[in-house]
């Protein structure tokens, strides 16, 4: 359910999350200021303290969830940057040492990059990868083990292919290091509770006793309710498809050009 709700459109993501807390905010607070709910001061000493608690929970959740997923991501993208750049030394190195061999490697390269986005972007693969994609790799890590078999008995050869060489082992320990992280995603039991304490805050706020205006009570509530519903959405928008798809597919799409050249 939640995976599903992450691959909505961000507008959509943005106006779901601010109208829950909103739409919960009118009713209370119109039951308030008609009478229809009413606290002894006692009673309100213990809903402040109740609003401060809440509130307190829910900010620390909060700035917990938003710097984790946030890492995350960021570590995600930094890692699949540092994989794709290196396909493309890995591409130029190999036009420039053999051009025979390049078109074949286009190939390979071009299905790797297929299955990593089928396969193992925004998905929970196995620890170690998806075993389609890892096959993949392994077919293109084949012709540089052919390569490199077939340069053992020339050292000129190795020498000049040693750059292209490094940059092959460089990738295996990227992509180790790619699939082995956390994926950036939201856990579902954090993220429930969460909301959980999101629209509590809502609840006992819009609960408190009116001040001596009633638009001063609309004011604090509805006010309450958008900042609220506004960072919610910050933290789904931060783990949506459509936040990390963009990012991601900018960087295949730059290994897919250097390809063409």
């Amino acid at each position: 359910m939640l995976e599903a709700f992450l691959s909505l459109p961000p507008l959509l993501i943005v106006m779901i999350c601010i109208a829950t807390p909103v739409a919960i905010v009118i009713p209370v607070v119109h039951a308030v200021l008609k009478g229809h709910i009413k606290l002894e001061q006692r009673d309100v000493d213990g809903q402040v303290a109740v609003f401060g608690f809440i509130g307190t929970a829910f900010t620390l959740l909060l700035a917990f969830i938003i710097v984790n997923v946030w890492s995350d991501q960021s570590a995600a993208q930094n890692t699949l940057f540092s994989e794709t750049t290196t396909l493309e030394s890995i591409i130029v190195e190999t036009k420039a040492f053999d051009p025979k061999l390049a078109p074949e490697i286009k190939k390979l390269v071009l299905e790797y990059l297929e299955d990593v986005r089928k396969y193992e972007i925004d998905q929970t693969p196995p620890s170690g990868g998806d075993p389609r994609t890892e096959k993949a790799f392994e077919r293109l890590l084949e012709e540089f083990n052919v390569l490199e078999k077939d340069l053992e008995a020339d050292d000129q050869k190795k020498a000049e292919a040693q750059i292209l060489l490094e940059e092959v082992n460089k990738i295996v320990d990227l992509r180790d290091t790619r699939v082995d992280s956390a994926t950036g995603t939201l856990d579902g039991m954090t993220t429930l509770v969460c909301v959980m304490l999101a629209l509590l805050t809502v609840l006992a706020m819009s609960l408190l006793p009116p001040p001596s205006h009633a638009w001063i009570k609309w004011v604090q509530s509805i006010g309450v309710a958008l900042a609220v519903g506004i960072v919610i959405s910050l933290v789904f928008f931060i783990a949506s498809d459509s936040y990390t798809n963009k990012a991601e597919d900018e960087q295949f799409v730059r290994v897919e050009k250097s390809l063409d050249l």
